[in-house]
């Protein structure tokens, strides 16, 4: 059966500009996802092309180009796909303690989630972007990820420290992952400690950048209200003229 055709457009991609967007039915978005998985779980992440994948998912080359742009595109679906797990998991058992414990149950929960997928995570993780293109679609995929994890553990950050947050937590989340997927124990004992100590070490890290941070965030303001009073003059001379 012919799949329905991808609506795509543009939209804001969290500060980082501009993305091209593909939207894809819930159904062959995880058909995708599950083929490109079952075929990592065996293969090198860069020997697995995307006729393989297509193949692998039951739908044609023509039909898998109008869902997703690349390899890239298939692993930033399966990161949405682990965001939306996480937070429904929230609803019957939300988290609780102060903002660290907060956020550390968060991210070892995603760690919980992603135990299935480890094999094909383990591969992946060996090179999973080919070029510095493909590392910013994967960079810009975990930013989004680490939104995700300050909103569920109720850690409301904007601006530059929400920037700084992000970028934290996208280097903490990897740099753990590869303890992860080295801890064979089913209660995670490295992981969490690994995962503790870096989320410690990133919070002494935030507090040493608030000067730099606050002063960047006042040359924002500066620069945004000297930009306002300008195109208001130039608005005003306009009108005369």
């Amino acid at each position: 059966m012919r799949q329905p055709a991808a609506r795509a457009n543009w939209q804001a991609d969290g500060g980082l500009g501009l993305s091209y967007t593909l939207h894809m039915s819930t159904e062959t978005r995880d058909l995708i996802v599950d083929a490109a998985f079952r075929l990592a779980a065996d293969k090198p992440w860069p020997e697995i092309t995307l006729a393989a994948i297509a193949e692998n998912a039951g739908i044609s080359l023509a039909d898998l180009a109008r869902q997703v742009s690349g390899k890239p595109d298939i692993l930033d679906a399966f990161a949405r796909r682990m965001d939306s797990e996480l937070l429904a998991s929230l609803t019957g058992d939300p988290v609780e303690g102060d903002a660290h414990d907060r956020l550390f149950d968060i991210m070892l929960r995603r760690f919980e989630l992603l135990a299935p997928y480890k094999p094909a995570i383990a591969n992946i993780a060996k090179a999973p972007a080919d070029g510095p293109v493909e590392w910013l679609s994967l960079l810009a995929s975990s930013l989004v990820t680490q939104g995700w994890m300050l909103a569920a553990a109720d850690i409301r950050l904007t601006g530059f420290r929400g920037d700084a947050a992000r970028l934290g937590l996208a280097k903490i989340a990897a740099d753990t992952m590869l303890v992860w997927l080295k801890d064979d124990d089913t209660g995670l004992a490295r992981t969490m400690a690994a995962l503790d100590r870096k989320l410690r070490d990133g919070e002494a890290v935030m507090k040493r950048l608030e000067t730099p941070i606050a002063l960047c965030s006042g040359f924002a303001r500066v620069f945004r209200s000297f930009r306002e009073e300008r195109t208001t003059k130039t608005q005003a001379h306009d009108t005369a003229d």
